[in-house]
């Protein structure tokens, strides 16, 4: 997500790192644990994971249907 939809509501506790940031940010990114890629929808989010298990991730799951769908389950958000 980009820092405007991260202002908007996000879900609590996650580490916000932009689509364009990614390739930097490898290093930030545990290899050891579960991640879950987030954005709005689910379409940019499916890139990001996609990218990271070409570059040699494990353990990354695609939040489908982005924060939209986390907010109509009625689930926990931050704004």
């Amino acid at each position: 997500r980009e820092q405007a939809e991260y202002n908007e509501g996000h879900i609590p506790g996650i580490t916000l790192i932009p689509m364009g940031e990614i390739p930097g940010r490898l290093a930030e990114i545990p290899k050891d644990k579960t991640v879950v890629v987030t954005c709005r929808s689910g379409n940019r989010s499916s890139q990001v994971a996609s990218y990271l298990q070409q570059q040699g991730f494990t353990n990354i799951h695609d939040l489908q249907g982005g924060i939209v769908a986390w907010q109509q389950a009625g689930l926990p958000v931050e704004r």
